[in-house]
């Protein structure tokens, strides 16, 4: 069946269909005389969970058919909301997971003009950013807990671990699942996880090509093209290339994502993909607290260098594959290998002596010093294997999901050598005179600093049970074994290194379980508990004897949720009540000097969140995403106290929050605004040591508007004016210094459909 292609405000016709849901709406049946191929991951699964799934039959015997469910349509590219999603190993309906989903659909991405994974996630409650003294800027806080890019970062559903310049124009969708996940995922995870969901091949030929022209010298051109190259095959293309002046902090990149499909909706489902990504951007300029405070300059206003860079090159390979049951089961497998690379040397600004909030003015000086250079190449093989089935045991139902993961990791890391180190003075300009087009003689020259290599393996199985008509119970354990060698590189003043090696060796167990009471279709009650760990390698940089000695930090997550859906299913809310907790956190104790880290340490948040999303009539939609976290505090510290106990654990405000409501007025013409905003945050530790103030970022709300004119099915204009007042807000925060939010923007854009 053909789609049709059509404009999003037009309700009677189908629109550019969902990456992915490939067999539409309808069902397909396909006859299971196809022989099974299972490749990937088939093999090492197929001796435990074959026999669940299927009778051994002779080769003369004819097989019932396999039928195979699309999703609708209407759930991705139509709507904000939608009731499914992959985060939980394989497709399940979010009211059968017993945590705390939103999920950010490319239709929100769309409207809002969200190009990165940090925009993006912004508009979901409960995550703040930190800016690291390097000048990174993917450490993201879930909950007040680290996302660790060790762990917690999935593309579909896969461990995505390096730093690099995520851009969204190759996603289908952003899911945040919260709360403790390692009995799923593996180490990390304490604070909850988030997964990127590519765009896949689908039966279709349909095309888009987006213009967009801003402010700031803003051009972006994105390419969405699929071909239908067969009965059940199908090639899909994702292109994007942007640049900006952007006051200084530059931005150049372009990204390729090619994805091969076959076999679609059939017994066995293949699809090989290619991800590159290039960036060569100028990062915005750091810039020290005023008495405590991000200063009161114009956003967006740069203070770096020309000479200030951040390149990567991000390239990945992935080969999946999907094996269809007679029975209803499926196999899902899938093989990863990647390599990274990253170099950066940023800036910060200080403010010369003397200055105040109260004396703050165009003139005033400003003292430009080099971030700690860093150069990384990394390399990452990942395999894994999900196993799903429902069985009837006992008289009960048993939803099964089963899986086995494994990988490969290695890395090398880069620090300047000689001039160009920590506290290499740019210049200085004022206040008044940002982009002052500063450019240096010299750049950093990189000599090894650190290494790696790890392997890793990990396998799970959960259990749903249908106990009574509207109770269910889950239950799930894992194993992990991890193993790592880690060396650090130390240089003489003669430049000659010192290399130190370490080993480390981790083999624990993670566990779920929830209850879940769905009284009627329309809603769904749970409570649950999940653990999660982190060994001491989570960020590759705890390489020390120290940390081979230390076993791994291990938190739990109490949530007690609903799901409701209204409106006949137009409409659905969720709310949780949770208490994340951390209870044996590394710290130092001077019995162990040397030798070890305690885990002593006990930090906890506990708090309030609810989401809601669809249509609240034919004309209006909504999204909302809300969180509030009275409780995030230190309850027991080693004897260096390394935190102050009682005291309220950084970049965890008590309020976060983000919405967009969106109003057809005509057939042609829809408009839509959104906010989203925090609290009073602060860093994790740090004072401004001249007015002895703990550093501490204000709260802010920043609002976004768009207005979208379809002038038929092949042209559409859309109108984005994003954070319209110009707030100057900060958005990652660093002990010593604050990143600012960006400024007012302006963007049009044009859209092709064909």
């Amino acid at each position: 069946m053909k789609h049709k292609l059509v404009k999003r405000p037009i309700p009677e016709a189908l629109h550019f269909a969902n990456a992915g849901f490939e067999a539409d709406a309808a069902t397909t049946a396909v006859s299971a005389r196809r022989q099974a191929m299972l490749p990937l991951g088939a093999l090492m699964l197929a001796a435990s969970v074959s026999a669940w799934a299927q009778t051994s039959t002779s080769s003369d015997q004819v097989m019932p058919t396999v039928e195979v469910k699309g999703q609708k349509e209407t759930e991705s590219k139509e709507s904000v909301r939608t009731t499914t999603t992959s985060i939980g190993k394989g497709q399940q309906d979010i009211r059968d997971i017993p945590q705390s989903i939103t999920v950010m659909t490319e239709k929100l991405m769309d409207d809002a003009k969200l190009s990165t994974l940090r925009e993006a996630l912004h508009y979901t409650a409960g995550i703040t950013f930190a800016a690291t003294e390097n000048g990174t800027d993917q450490d993201i806080r879930l909950r007040g807990f680290p996302v660790a890019t060790t762990g917690d970062l999935l593309i579909d559903g896969m461990r995505d671990p390096s730093q690099y310049d995520r851009d969204t124009f190759n996603y289908d969708r952003v899911e945040v699942m919260r709360g403790s996940a390692s009995m799923l995922f593996g180490r990390g995870s304490t604070g909850g996880v988030i997964n990127q969901v590519t765009k896949k091949p689908f039966l279709a030929d349909q095309h888009e090509v987006t213009t967009s022209i801003g402010n700031e010298g803003y051009k972006r051109l994105t390419g969405d093209f699929n071909f239908k190259t067969g009965d059940d095959a199908a090639f899909r293309l994702n292109v994007m290339r942007t640049k900006a002046d952007n006051k200084g902090a530059e931005i150049d990149k372009y990204g390729i994502a090619p994805t091969f499909g076959w076999g679609i909706g059939t017994r066995d489902e293949f699809n090989v993909g290619l991800f590159h990504l290039d960036s060569d951007n100028i990062p915005q300029a750091g810039i020290r607290y005023l008495n405590g405070n991000v200063p009161d300059i114009e956003a967006g206003n740069f203070y770096g260098t020309n000479s200030d860079y951040i390149r990567g090159k991000a390239t990945y390979g992935t080969l999946g594959h999907i094996h269809r049951f007679d029975d209803g089961a499926e196999l899902r497998s899938q093989l990863r290998v990647g390599k990274f690379d990253r170099s950066q040397w940023g800036t910060t600004a200080g403010f010369a002596t003397g200055t105040t909030a109260a004396n703050l003015n165009p003139a005033t000086v400003l003292n430009r010093v080099g971030l700690a250079p860093r150069m990384d190449e990394y390399k990452g093989t990942y395999f894994q294997s999900d196993y799903n089935n429902k069985f009837n045991w006992f008289g009960l139902e048993h939803k099964i999901i089963a899986g086995i993961d494994a990988s490969s990791e290695e890395a090398d890391r880069f620090g300047a050598a000689g001039v160009p180190g920590t506290n290499f003075a740019k210049g200085s300009t004022t206040v008044g005179n940002p982009n002052n087009g500063a450019t240096l003689a010299v750049s950093p020259t990189y000599r090894p600093t650190s290494d790696y290599s790890a392997k890793s393996f990990g396998a799970y199985i959960q259990d749903l049970v249908q106990v009574a008509p509207a109770w269910k119970l889950l239950g799930g354990v894992r194993f992990d074994k991890f193993e790592g060698d880690f060396a650090q590189l130390t240089y003489s003043p003669a430049g000659v290194a010192t290399r130190t090696t370490t080993s480390l060796s981790d083999s624990p167990f993670s566990y779920r379980a929830g209850v879940l009471y769905q009284p009627t279709p329309a809603s769904s009650f749970h409570l649950s508990y999940g653990t999660s760990f982190n060994t001491s390698a989570d960020t590759y940089q705890y390489v020390t004897p120290l940390n081979a000695n230390t076993p791994p930090e291990k938190s739990r997550n109490i949530e007690l949720g609903a799901k409701l859906d209204w409106l006949e299913g137009k409409l659905s809310t969720r709310a949780a009540i949770f208490r994340t907790e951390k209870y044996n956190e590394r710290t130092t104790d001077s019995d162990f000097a040397g030798t070890a880290y305690l885990l002593s340490g006990r930090r906890h948040s506990q708090g309030v969140e609810f989401d809601v999303v669809g249509r609240l009539t034919p004309k209006w939609e909504i999204y909302l995403s809300y969180s509030f976290i009275p409780t995030a505090k230190i309850d027991q510290a080693g004897s260096t106290q390394q935190a102050v106990v009682g005291s309220r654990v950084g970049l965890t405000p008590k309020h976060t929050g983000a919405a967009w409501l969106s109003y057809q007025a005509t057939p042609q013409l829809r408009l839509a605004g959104g906010v989203h905003g925090a609290s009073e945050n602060r860093p994790l530790q740090g004072t401004n040591g001249a007015a002895s103030t703990t550093a501490r970022a204000s709260g802010y709300v920043v609002g976004d508007l768009m207005a979208e004119y379809v002038f038929n099915e092949t042209w559409s204009a859309q109108f984005n004016v994003n954070n319209v007042t110009n707030k100057t807000f900060g958005d990652q925060l660093y002990p010593g210094f604050v990143i600012s939010g960006p400024a007012r923007s302006a963007l049009l854009t044009v859209t092709a459909r064909f």
